[in-house]
């Protein structure tokens, strides 16, 4: 009984207790910083012509038609350069509020992007740009990523950068050191080989990205206070949250203990009735049994009395008498 009730009280408590645990993200923005021939911005399915100041958003695509068009796009401190003739996708741009972290995806459908990642990543904080074949996470550097045909390269200019073949089943990065690129191609190991003299010259001409303008650098202080204000009220909100939710299960737990309570009691009225009954009924039939003995017994003993009667009156004879001996011959 005594486990029973327990195990009924732990499953009410827990079911109380269990909530799931909630992740929660703001969206960032990057600015467009420079634009130089054609780009083109594409979201839902809308295409428009890039200005500077123009917002880009998680999802969007940029296009630079043309080989000498060009975009330069900051996201935060961070700034990636577009070359001529690419496609890039805007994977993920997010932070993540419960853990204070950054999370930039982009994807190089075709074309050339080179980034230049000049704020330190905080731990939690992820880089990313993508082809079909490669995955380049970054460890802090600058970074050249090509993708032509079904053929990538990572180039790397400064710091390091791991590089992630997928078409790969063995899954093993490599990691690219200062000067290094590789060539990533579906199915085949990656080699690290030094970048070439004319290579490296382009890439330091890449690396000369243009300051970033007042008037963007306003709309990114915007954003980033607006993204700070966000979170402190978001801290707040779940904080006030927390303490409700805390006082409803308080207040469930009471009322499942309370409720627990009475079941236990009336499980215990109930065995009480049962078991008064079960007494009661063996009782009954204690006593029809002793009835009925006595019953037994008092006929039994009146039959043995009068045989033992019977058995002893005395038996009287009669004398038989042969009446013809009277008879006169």
């Amino acid at each position: 009984m005594k486990k029973l009730v327990a195990v009924i009280l732990m499953c009410s408590i827990a079911v109380v207790g269990c909530k799931k645990e909630k992740k929660f993200t703001v969206a960032r923005e990057g600015l467009v910083n420079f634009v130089a021939g054609t780009v083109l911005l594409v979201s839902g399915g809308a295409e428009s012509k890039a200005q500077i100041g123009d917002a880009i958003k998680e999802g969007m695509t940029i296009k630079t038609v043309g080989p000498k068009s060009m975009a330069e796009i900051y996201f935060g401190e961070n700034a990636v350069k577009i070359l001529g003739d690419t496609v890039i996708k805007v994977e993920k741009l997010i932070t993540n509020l419960d853990s204070n972290t950054e999370e930039s995806s982009f994807i190089v459908e075709k074309g050339r992007m080179f980034s230049k990642v000049t704020k330190k990543l905080a731990k939690g904080d992820s880089y990313q740009v993508k082809t079909p074949t490669a995955i380049a996470a970054v460890r802090g550097t600058d970074f050249l990523v090509t993708q032509e045909e079904d053929k990538s390269n990572v180039a790397c200019l400064d710091g390091l950068l791991e590089v992630l073949n997928q078409s790969l089943a063995t899954g093993q990065p490599i990691v690219l050191e200062e000067k290094q690129e590789v060539d990533v191609v579906p199915g085949q190991d990656m080699v690290a080989k030094q970048i070439s003299e004319d290579k490296l010259r382009m890439l330091n001409i890449l690396l000369e990205i243009k300051a970033m303008r007042e008037d963007i650098r306003k709309k990114y202080e915007q954003q980033r206070e607006e993204i700070l204000k966000y979170v402190e009220e978001q801290k707040k909100a779940d904080k006030t949250m927390l303490e409700e939710q805390r006082e409803k299960d308080k207040a469930l737990v009471e009322e499942q203990k309370a409720r627990d309570k009475a079941m236990i009691e009336g499980i215990k009225g109930e065995i009480k009735d049962e078991s008064g009954k079960a007494a009661q009924q063996s009782l009954d039939a204690a006593k029809s049994q002793m009835q009925e003995a006595k019953a037994v017994d008092k006929d039994q003993s009146a039959t043995e009395a009068k045989d033992q009667m019977s058995a002893m009156k005395p038996k009287i004879e009669k004398p038989k008498v042969d009446l013809n001996q009277f008879k006169t011959q």
